[in-house]
């Protein structure tokens, strides 16, 4: 029976929230496509993940997307609602608060969006990335999608009307659930702050509607579930490919990294690669991904990224013709190609996706619409199983913005034969 549903807006929130419960033995099912209603929802399954696909989307498009998930999980019965967000704040936060609230009624949200594992922290409703203000750090330069505030009522304020309060760990949750719909914003400094608040909740059966980042999903998996027995677990391959569609500084740092430490052999597509339609269905298409393939064949670590100079970026963006999605769905369709040759020739290779829309892309592209998430290879960074056609690939998903500058490095020692 389903008692809990998650609700992600990429696919990397999305398997690295269900991967806490996966990894206590929880039976977890994980969809795309931002539906679950029609899914072959199993009868043993107790967490139910939906990649509502929303992070690109504008904020009206999101709260409808989110609202019908939590609609549809709110009439059938579900006890506790998650609306997973990311530890940096991106994406339609307010909006989607908001449609949660919005399918279910007078029970207030209790936000704790901090990861203090990972230096990202709330006090007084202020948000940081490692004692930085949140729109000072990279997330604020982010090219994509900047988070240009660090008080989160202000940002929750942009999409939405609902009411905000802050709340300090000191204070004591609501016992009475029936209450006006609202955000509380907690305070979460450090995991024991996360731990108190949930103790609460639960103690007093007070827990229906929550949001945070996939460090919460880790408590509330303890907390809600408690059970926990032996997992699955990745299997060492003969390689490892990275395909980074992620244009954040932390993971330039981390390819930069690799290729001068760790031997890994990189390749940077051409905006030939990236944006143009056909491309790898052409001639010269398809000699580069021969090129790949070979470059696979005679080495163990392969990186494929999509950065390129600032001004050739700022060039493209600035140009009125084109459409900043183009960008964001272009690249993922690249590397989705690229990855697609690889498996078809079915060589002994995990696959590690950076940026949700870079797995997504490919999902879309061999039309898969389920992966299997096996477990945790370094925090936040999921290994799972995806199979389409017949062929099992083992995928490693990381945002963009996760890790430390060695990463790769420890990734390629652990899973290579």
């Amino acid at each position: 029976m389903v008692k809990m549903l998650i609700i992600a807006d990429d696919i990397t929130g999305a398997l690295d929230t269900g991967i806490q419960f996966t990894k206590r033995g929880v039976r977890t099912q994980v969809f795309t496509e931002g539906k679950v209603f029609g899914c072959d929802v199993k009868a043993d399954t107790e967490v139910i993940v939906v990649d509502s696909e929303s992070r690109p989307m504008s904020a009206d498009d999101s709260y409808k997307v989110v609202y019908s998930i939590t609609d549809w999980a709110h009439k059938n019965g579900v006890e506790v609602i998650f609306k997973k967000t990311d530890s940096a704040l991106r994406g339609n936060i307010g909006s989607e608060l908001q449609a949660v609230a919005d399918a279910v009624k007078n029970f207030p949200i209790y936000f704790l969006p901090g990861h203090p594992e990972i230096g990202r922290t709330t006090k007084e409703g202020v948000h940081y990335i490692s004692g930085e203000l949140l729109e000072e750090s990279v997330f604020g330069k982010d090219p994509f999608e900047p988070v240009t505030k660090s008080y989160i009522p202000d940002i929750i304020k942009e999409q939405s009307d609902i009411s905000v309060i802050c709340q300090s760990v000191e204070e004591v949750v609501e016992s009475e659930m029936n209450s006006k719909s609202k955000v509380i914003v907690c305070d979460t400094e450090t995991v024991d702050d996360i731990d108190t608040i949930l103790d609460q909740l639960v103690g007093r059966n007070g827990l229906k509607l929550i949001a945070g980042c996939a460090m919460l999903g880790e408590r509330l998996a303890k907390k809600v579930f408690g059970h926990s027995k032996k997992g699955l677990t990745y299997e060492k391959t003969a390689g490892l490919y990275v395909a980074c569609g992620s244009l954040n500084k932390i993971t330039l740092r981390q390819l930069e990294y690799a290729e001068c430490n760790g031997n890994f052999i990189r390749r940077r597509l051409t905006m030939e690669q990236k944006f143009s339609p056909g491309y790898y269905s052409s001639l010269a298409g398809k000699m580069f991904l021969e090129e790949i393939a070979d470059l696979c064949r005679t080495n163990k670590k392969i990186i494929v990224d999509s950065f390129d100079t600032e001004e050739h970026i700022a060039g493209f963006m600035a140009d009125k013709t084109r459409d900043i999605d183009e960008m964001r769905t272009r690249i993922p369709q690249a590397h989705g190609s690229i990855v697609k040759a690889l498996a078809e020739k079915q060589m002994d290779l995990t696959v590690l996706m950076t940026g949700g829309d870079t797995l997504m892309g490919y999902m879309k592209l061999v039309g898969c619409t389920q992966i299997e998430p096996l477990c945790e290879i370094e925090p936040g960074l999921v290994v799972s199983r995806l199979i389409w056609n017949g062929h099992c690939q083992q995928i490693i998903s990381k945002s963009g913005g996760f890790g430390t500058e060695d990463i790769l490095c420890r990734i390629a020692l652990k899973i290579i034969k």
